[in-house]
Parts: structure tokens; C-alpha cells; sequence
């Protein structure tokens, strides 16, 4: 009887720890996962191994040994404390990786050492600590074991050369850290942006939004460019040839002027224009300009390029082509362009301005500007009126900040550049396109004549002058930062 006692004793005991402790234990877990969830902790997925893992199988070796009372040898409590000890294992590795590596920063030691190498040591230490499980719990001598083990690994090793030679080369880019993810790279001819970099490959997205996929060791063995070190910034190379009648220093000027004013072209570095060649039809130019980086260069090339062809067409650049074409007695070569004659014939108070036997200098003619030029600006003379017959812009005046502010808008028939008649004054507010413009420029004797010739546009320029002059006075005396363009229209 006493027997009995003690063996329902010694089985009840253990029974009522796992009824109790088990369901404690995970309510804890749990919320200790809810807390570290809260706060952003860094030994979250410790956490969650514990509750997982460790829990489950310990509550597990506990019934099958103390409540079953099934012998140390039976293969059921053999095969449960080995899963208990590897989750302990695990939930240890665990521990301290998130206690030495969780929330590293980049530039720390910690930061550098590369998660692949992090994951092959772990991998390596788990596969130690369950050969030391298999031998303690099973009572098994690892020897043999391990000479197998060495023995399959030869034997798999001959068979996997190229799979493990892009680890090999995997774990040597990691450490050596040619490229990281969100690097831009050049990888035999195909620029992308890398994505991915695994065991086995490098995954690259370009700009059509394909993926490269290269092997490691490819990577390894070839040359690469990575276009976002030592910094950010690229550089870019334009050519572009004009005629030979036109004076290199004038076109230079022009072409570097403009590189100045394109959105995303940087100032530091300075972008510049050189001469580099005379070829068969051109003077050939180099721009060199710089931009913040990869992403930003093809739209911001694509501004340059586009700005060339505007700058050209009003300031009389010819770019030369070698073609050959045949056209019939009524054919002509292209649509010619409206003259100003024609332009102005729905402006007759600019009329009086087209006066035969003027010099090349003093005719009106014809500009054209793309979205986001500058026409006229701040703290520089006029030289004349310009009347907008297509397209639209903007007045802009410099606020307290520095910064410019819209205080005007002109569309087609309306005017700039009054501060003509303010003594070839600098004006005091700048004019950008806000869609492709044409406009059709007066010098200033063209001006002049204008002017007498029509009182109520020398009133109306007289109005205009004073109504920007106001606003640009009053967009740098007020805060810019606790107003609107509207705001300072409304106080000018």
C-alpha cells in the first residue's frame, strides 16, 4: 500500500507542476512578448523562441520522464530531451545575438561584421552543440560519427564546387564589402541598383525594372563599377557640337549658363563646358556636370539635353548635321516658322515697333524657353520688354529667406522685363517659365519706340513696374515662413 502511495506521489507531484507551470509559463512568455513588442526591444525574437521552443518541449521531456515514467532510455524521452536541449541551444544563440548584434549601429564593430558570416557561425555552433546532445543524451561516441560526417563532406564538397564556391566568394564580398544593398553598380555593361545579396548571388534592379541575378563568384573573379562609392555623387559627360560660325568662348558661356540654372545639377562641383574637339561638321563641346546621384542622373541628363535645343533656337546656335536629302520642285525642307511680322498681328500695340531698316541688334525677335528656365533675373538689367505670345510664367520675388516667392503670374499677351524703363536698372524681381514659352523680345530701342508711340502702354508698363516693385519690397520685409504667395500678393 505504501508502495502504491509513493508511486502515485512521486507521479502526482510533477503532474500538478505541469498543469500549473505550463499554462504560467506561457502566459509570461506571452506577455513578455507583448512588452518587448511595445518597446522596440532587441531580444524580441528570443522571446518568441522561448515560447515556441522551449517551453513546449521541456513540458513535453517533463510528462514522458516524471509523469509517464517512462526510463531515461525509451526512445521517446530520448527523442524529446534532444529537441529540448536544441531549443535551449537555440534560444542561447538567440540571446546573444540580439544582445550583442540587435539594433547595431552600421559604423560600429558589431554593425560590420557581415550577417552572413553571423548566420555560418551560428549554423556552425548548432551543429557543434547537437553533436554534444547526441552523445550525452543517446550515450553515442561522436567519433564515428564526425568521420562520416568528414568523409560526406568530401564527397559532397567534390560534387557542389560552383554552389560552394559562390558562398566561398559570398562570405569573401561580405567581409571585403565592395557593395552594399542600395548600392548602384555596373556589373558588365548593365547598370542597377542592388537589392539582395545572399549565399549565392547578388540581385540587381535596373531601371527597366528587371532583376539581374549574378553569381558571387562572377563578382568575385570580374571587375565591377559601384557607382555609389567612395560617394553618392556621379558625374556626367555630355557632347554637343555647334557650327564653326559661332565663337567657342560665346557658345561656352551659354552652355554653362544653362548648366547652372538646370534643376538637380549641383554647384559643388561647379559644372563646366569645354572645348574638346574640331570635327567634320562642328566645334565639338564637353559638358561636365554632377548630380546628388544615380537615381537623379537620367532625369536630370534628360533636362540638360532638352534645355540644349532651347537655348540654341534662341540664341542662334546652329548644330550641324551630315544629311542628304532630295525634295520635289514644291517640296520644302521643314514648316518655316512664324515670323515676328506674323506674331505680332494680333498685338497692334506692339506693332509700332517693327520699323523697316533697323540693325540686326535693334529688330524685335522671337525666344523660346523651356518649363523651368529663367528668363529674367533678379539683380540684372533688362535690356528691353518681352511680350509672351505662348505659354505661361511666373514673377518671383526674393523673400526674407532668400528664397522666391510667386507674386505674379503672366500668360499670353501680357508682359516683362518693365525695369527698362527704371534707367537700365537691376530688376528687383526674376521671371521663370512655367510651360514651354515664346516670347518675342524688344531691345531697347524697340522699347523706346514703343513707348512713344503708344501712351497707354507706357502707362501700362508704368503700372506694372510699380505693382512688382511694391510686391518684391514687400515679400523681403515679411517672414516668409508665416505666410503664402497669396499673402504676399494680397500685402503687395
Amino acid at each position: 500500500m505504501e508502495t502504491l502511495w509513493q508511486i502515485s506521489q512521486d507521479q502526482l507531484i510533477p503532474a500538478i507542476a505541469l498543469i500549473v507551470g505550463f499554462p504560467l509559463l506561457m502566459i509570461l512568455s506571452n506577455e513578455w512578448i507583448r512588452a518587448s513588442e511595445a518597446r522596440g526591444s532587441k531580444l524580441l525574437p528570443t522571446a518568441r523562441s522561448i515560447r515556441r521552443l522551449v517551453i513546449p518541449t521541456l513540458a513535453i521531456w517533463v510528462f514522458l520522464r516524471w509523469v509517464a515514467k517512462l526510463p531515461d532510455d525509451h526512445l521517446a524521452v530520448r527523442i524529446a530531451a534532444t529537441f529540448f536541449w536544441i531549443s535551449i541551444l537555440i534560444a542561447v544563440l538567440n540571446l546573444t545575438n540580439d544582445a550583442i548584434f540587435g539594433n547595431a549601429n552600421l559604423e560600429s564593430w558589431q554593425g560590420r561584421i557581415p550577417k552572413f558570416f553571423r548566420d555560418l557561425t551560428r549554423l556552425a555552433l548548432i551543429a557543434l552543440g547537437a553533436a554534444i546532445i547526441y552523445s550525452l543524451v543517446w550515450n553515442q561516441n561522436i567519433s564515428v560519427a564526425l568521420t562520416t560526417l568528414g568523409l560526406g563532406s568530401i564527397v559532397i564538397g567534390l560534387a557542389l564546387q560552383e554552389p560552394l564556391g559562390n558562398i566561398v566568394s559570398g562570405m569573401m564580398l561580405l567581409f571585403e564589402r565592395p557593395l552594399n544593398i542600395g548600392d548602384w553598380v555596373n556589373v558588365g555593361g548593365v547598370v542597377g541598383k542592388v537589392i539582395e545579396i545572399n549565399w549565392r548571388s547578388v540581385h540587381i534592379q535596373t531601371p527597366t525594372m528587371e532583376m539581374q541575378i549574378v553569381p558571387n563568384v562572377s563578382l568575385y573573379k570580374d571587375a565591377f563599377t559601384n557607382l555609389s562609392r567612395p560617394t553618392t555623387m556621379r558625374t556626367d559627360l555630355y557632347e554637343v557640337g555647334f557650327s564653326y560660325d559661332h565663337p567657342p568662348n560665346r557658345v561656352k558661356q551659354l552652355l554653362l549658363q544653362m548648366l547652372k540654372e538646370t534643376p538637380g545639377v549641383l554647384k559643388d562641383p561647379p559644372p563646366r563646358v569645354r572645348t574638346v574637339n574640331y570635327a567634320d561638321f562642328s566645334i565639338i563641346y564637353r559638358l561636365i556636370f554632377s548630380v546628388e546621384s544615380q537615381e537623379m542622373l537620367p532625369a536630370t541628363r534628360d533636362e540638360v539635353i532638352t534645355r540644349i535645343w532651347y537655348v540654341a533656337k534662341r540664341e542662334g546656335l546652329n548644330i550641324p548635321f551630315p544629311i542628304q536629302l532630295e525634295y520635289g520642285p514644291s517640296e520644302s525642307i521643314s514648316t518655316p516658322e512664324p515670323t515676328v511680322e506674323e506674331r505680332l498681328a494680333g498685338y497692334p500695340r506692339f506693332q509700332s515697333a517693327l520699323v523697316p531698316g533697323l540693325r540686326a541688334h535693334q529688330e524685335p525677335r522671337t525666344k523660346q524657353y523651356a518649363a523651368g528656365e529663367v528668363l529674367l533675373r533678379a539683380g540684372e538689367p533688362s535690356h528691353g520688354i518681352s511680350l509672351i505670345v505662348s505659354g505661361e510664367a511666373v514673377v518671383q520675388a526674393i523673400g526674407g529667406d532668400g528664397n522666391p516667392i510667386t507674386i505674379d503670374t503672366l500668360d499670353q499677351g501680357e508682359f516683362f522685363g518693365e525695369y527698362e524703363l527704371s534707367g537700365d536698372q537691376p530688376s528687383e524681381v526674376m521671371v521663370v517659365a512655367t510651360s514651354d514659352l515664346v516670347v518675342i523680345h524688344f531691345p531697347p530701342d524697340s522699347t523706346s519706340r514703343l513707348l512713344e508711340k503708344s501712351p497707354a502702354l507706357s502707362q501700362q508698363v508704368g503700372e506694372a513696374l510699380s505693382s512688382r516693385r511694391k510686391a518684391a519690397r514687400a515679400a523681403r520685409a515679411l517672414n516668409p515662413r508665416h505666410g503664402t504667395d497669396a499673402e504676399y500678393q494680397e500685402e503687395a
